[in-house]
């Protein structure tokens, strides 16, 4: 039996995310540990510009309520996900943890074959960006592949394997493929968007030869022009997939997300999205 963190917001989830993670760890015959997260520096502080004349007479005032709504959502969540977990369907077992989030799951991370998160986790008190700056430090620093998963309640009925020919990205078709054996069945295409005029796929037979083992029906799809546009592009044709990425080695990780074919589909599409690097 693998072992599936799931780091969520313990203020912040829904059911169809609930499902989903449920989903993720029936597939892969997982065991699936749940994380609350929740980051009560940056939460539990009001915000002085939002009342600056009752921030500077009733901080302490302000402070306490502010914890206890936070307590009371907090216990109210936890019997909510006993509710929907609590069905038999999936082994599960439950711990909070507070404190830096990013920090705590990256060390769950280290000791888990999967980690699931919300495509939508903060954890901020301001705006942020899409992605979450959370997700983005996370997918840096995961220490096991990892799966965003969208809010809403999902369905796979095509594996879109992104391909370029470098080790990378066929790292993560592997990982993937290891762990979800009884996905052989669902339909493949592995895409990759060639390069200047190379409009021939790298190590083809070697490529094919790996996926005929392990799939059903693949087929093969190339294309030309921005990675990105076109990928994002091909991807918004195909709502019930999966994707893979691999990153590009732990040099380059910090640029991983800037324009970026990941970037942009965690930040157009709800679709789960599976990433891990060597």
């Amino acid at each position: 039996m693998k072992k599936i963190v799931a780091a969520m917001d313990v203020l912040n989830f829904s059911e169809d995310l609930l499902s989903n993670m449920k989903f993720i760890a029936r597939e892969v015959n997982g065991k699936l540990s749940i994380v609350f997260l929740e980051n009560i520096i940056a939460g539990g502080i009001p915000l002085a510009s939002a009342y600056p004349e009752a921030y500077t007479a009733n901080y302490q005032a302000l402070l306490r309520e502010s914890l206890a709504e936070r307590d009371r959502l907090r216990k109210e969540h936890l019997d909510y996900l006993f509710t929907i977990c609590g069905d038999g369907e999936v082994e599960f077992t439950l711990h909070e943890s507070i404190g830096s989030p990013v920090q705590k799951v990256v060390e769950e991370s280290r000791f888990a074959d999967l980690l699931l998160i919300s495509s939508s986790t903060s954890l901020a008190t301001l705006y942020d960006s899409k992605p979450p700056q959370f997700v983005k430090d996370v997918l840096v620093q995961a220490q096991c592949p990892v799966m965003v998963l969208p809010e809403k309640s999902i369905r796979i009925k095509e594996l879109i394997f992104s391909y370029n020919g470098t080790f990378s990205s066929m790292f993560a078709i592997r990982q993937f493929t290891q762990l979800f054996p009884d996905l052989s069945d669902v339909p493949v295409n592995l895409v990759y968007v060639a390069e200047g005029n190379h409009t021939t796929l790298p190590n083809e037979k070697l490529v094919a030869n790996y996926l005929d083992n392990h799939y059903d029906e693949v087929k093969y799809t190339v294309l030309q022009g921005d990675p990105a546009a076109e990928f994002l592009n091909l991807l918004s044709h195909h709502r019930n997939c999966l994707v893979t990425y691999g990153a590009f080695g732990r040099s380059s990780l910090s640029r991983f997300f800037h324009h970026s074919e990941a970037e942009n589909v965690l930040r157009n599409m709800d679709i789960p999205v599976f990433i891990t690097h060597p």
